[in-house]
């Protein structure tokens, strides 16, 4: 099935890569990704044989759902003056999640979940290309904040955010073959260089969150490794200031301010404020616990921008920066239980995927994807990205490739486990006659 594959692949590189691909439809509602997810679909039931194993997670995923179906009904009924766009929002949001179904299906071997698991690594490796060459033409010796590393998506400042938190994702499984692929060693060194050019690139994003999660992860990860490397990281962390880029610690000092409008205190009384960014925040979320306590059933979905501003005049139309505060409140009590539920039985995946056996590929494999899964759980508290299509598209095909990696396995165990079973047909060595009566008989 090499059409699959190279079908797969295209979908893979093109998710994050929209931005350089200018391919454009007549038909509305048609674009390239559509055609890539049809022409998949149609090739895997022409012929490509049915897989064995259901795919894991069904429940999680319809629940999720459910939820945002629900989240849609209600804003229908309380304000159907846009819900044509609502409707897009939930085709889109429902659409990405479905690739998880699409890649897990569409990997019917080792050989196809390998390279397909290859091509996310090398994709990941090529925005960190990019990010370089935009990091080096923007100049690392001088923040602006106009000037931040947003490859793979286009150039424009405003989406470093994304890229950083698109890099934190799948980071750590070049994190986790170098740590854990022991018998490989030209391919740990590979993921060592892939790793350490990722991380300078993030370092450049400007991105307070992705280098909390950075160092998380990080420690997380040398924890299973050894704790000598962990106590390492945990150094290099509290001694961020003497070795990262000058402009990197600049953007993180910058998080706190003296408040310029309070009256002058002596320095040791002086209170902090936080920048301007980090204050909106927390004045948009008190915003938004105004509308959850008056409609705890939901506001409806994409249906945030619009409302906030009755509550938050100077922040209207603006995005609630944390998707648990804005699920929470278009969908109400239901939508972070579902998105916890859905990410709880990910993490499980990748902790099953370790265990399923010995090898160092499962371990590589499952510890990397649990640590994915812990860089989006706290990738969503500063940002909303969990629905952001460009940046958690590739993240649903790596599920989707590591939860058909462990029914793989567990089918050539159970076929192992068949095979060596004595079978009920032929005498077992308990039932059979001592040789010494063999002979006797015989003699008779």
């Amino acid at each position: 099935m090499t059409a699959l594959r190279l079908l797969l692949a295209a979908i893979i590189v093109y998710l994050p890569n929209q931005q350089l691909f200018r391919f454009e439809f007549t038909v509305k509602g048609l674009n390239v990704l559509n055609m890539l997810f049809l022409l998949s679909l149609l090739l895997m039931l022409a012929f490509k044989p049915k897989t064995r194993t259901p795919a894991p997670l069904k429940g999680p995923f319809c629940f999720f759902f459910t939820v945002l179906v629900w989240a849609f009904l209600v804003g229908i009924v309380s304000d159907p003056s846009e819900w044509v766009n609502d409707l897009t929002v939930l085709k889109n949001s429902i659409f990405y999640m479905l690739l998880f179904f699409l890649f897990y299906h569409g990997a019917n071997d080792m050989k196809t979940v390998r390279f397909l698991f290859a091509v996310v690594l090398f994709v990941t490796f090529m925005a960190s290309f990019q990010g370089l060459r935009q990091a080096l033409d923007y100049g690392i010796t001088t923040y602006n904040e106009t000037r931040r590393v947003s490859a793979p998506f286009g150039w424009h400042y405003s989406n470093a955010n994304r890229a950083a938190i698109f890099f934190v994702i799948f980071l750590p499984m070049f994190a986790s073959v170098a740590l854990f692929y022991r018998s490989k060693p030209l391919y740990r060194l590979v993921a060592a260089g892939c790793l350490a050019l990722g991380v300078f690139v993030v370092f450049f994003t400007y991105s307070r969150q992705a280098y909390f999660i950075l160092a998380l992860v990080a420690f997380l990860l040398s924890v299973r490794r050894s704790l000598f490397i962990a106590a390492m990281i945990a150094v290099a962390v509290l001694t961020f200031e003497s070795w990262a880029p000058e402009t990197a610690v600049e953007r993180v000092q910058s998080t706190t301010q003296q408040g310029a409008d309070r009256p002058p205190r002596p320095d040791a009384e002086r209170e902090q404020a936080f920048d301007e960014s980090t204050e909106s925040r927390f004045i948009i979320w008190s915003g938004a616990a105004q509308l959850f306590l008056e409609r705890p059933w939901g506001i409806g979905l994409n249906h945030f921008k619009r409302e906030i501003g009755a509550y938050v005049p100077q922040y209207r139309n603006m995005d609630a920066h944390n998707f648990y505060v804005l699920i929470n409140t278009e969908a109400g009590f239901l939508g972070p239980v579902a998105t916890l539920v859905l990410l709880f039985s990910l993490w499980r995946l990748g902790r099953r995927v370790e265990k399923v056996d010995d090898s160092p590929e499962s371990r590589v494999l499952g510890v990397g994807f649990s640590m994915a899964v812990v860089a989006v759980v706290f990738g969503n508290i500063y940002g909303s990205r969990f629905l952001d299509g460009d940046v958690m598209g590739n993240f649903w095909i790596l599920a989707g490739i590591v939860a058909r990696y462990y029914t793989l396995v567990r089918e050539t165990q159970a076929e192992a486990a068949r095979a060596t079973a004595p079978s009920a047909a032929s005498p077992s060595r308990a039932s059979a006659p001592p040789a010494w009566e063999a002979g006797s008989a015989g003699a008779k």
